[in-house]
């Protein structure tokens, strides 16, 4: 935790979302209570899938293997996104990142293969969306999560559209990534696992064109461990 963020949570300690309690925006109690998880499934179609890989019918060339999902995007875990966005609310990310944490190591550890080394990089923010939150929410959230997970973070992605998709149709959300994204720095992602990181997924499509962003650059794997799925 950054010593602003620090110096804001003594002046202004946050509440539980869920149940009120001062000082947790979700508190560990409804951190275990309030969060079900979304579990072993298809990142787009929610079918049963080993590993949340993709299934045959969803798979996309280029695409991310695999989708590590926290949640649905409802109820407490909709509110407490809605509140570190929109509300400023700063403190979320530490929950967000140890719940998004945990998702990762649970899926990983029940196999017998070494845990992947990644490089955490988030999916890069719309400048139009840092100036109006006054923060850069993803690479907050990949920052923590990377300390959490013990992994290196790189902010190696940049972005060229402003789009909002907040709000917009199915068939936009599809079409709006396309050509979105950038390599800015090539020589950390070169031959590395990576790990992207977003908050909440609906159609997949930033994923997916991030991803191939990834892998055009060099990057020998692409996952992606996200908090929510909207349905």
């Amino acid at each position: 935790m950054s010593v602003l963020e620090q110096a804001i949570g003594w002046l202004a300690p946050p509440q539980c979302v869920a149940c009120g309690r001062e000082g947790f925006a979700l508190c560990i109690s409804c951190l275990t209570t309030e969060i079900l998880p979304f579990g072993g499934r298809c990142w787009r179609c929610g079918a049963l899938s080993s590993m949340a890989r993709g299934c045959p019918s969803c798979r996309t060339a280029g695409g991310p293997r695999a989708v590590w999902i926290s949640t649905n995007y409802e109820s407490t875990a909709q509110q407490l996104v809605q509140l570190y966005k929109f509300g400023q609310l700063r403190a979320a990310s530490q929950p967000l990142a140890r719940i998004m944490a945990r998702t990762f190591v649970d899926f990983h550890q029940n196999t017998d293969a070494k845990m992947p080394d990644y490089i955490v990089v988030p999916v890069p923010t719309a400048t139009s969306r840092l100036r109006q939150r006054g923060f850069d929410h993803s690479a907050l959230l990949a920052k923590s999560i990377s300390r959490n997970l013990r992994l290196p973070y790189s902010a190696a992605l940049g972005r060229l559209g402003q789009e909002r998709q907040l709000g917009a149709p199915r068939s936009q959300r599809l079409a709006q990534p396309a050509g979105n994204y950038f390599i800015k720095r090539p020589a950390e992602i070169a031959g590395r696992d990576v790990l992207l990181i977003d908050d909440v997924i609906t159609t997949g499509g930033t994923i997916i064109e991030c991803a191939k962003t990834l892998r055009a650059a060099g990057a020998r794997h692409v996952d992606a461990s996200v908090f929510a799925k909207k349905l």
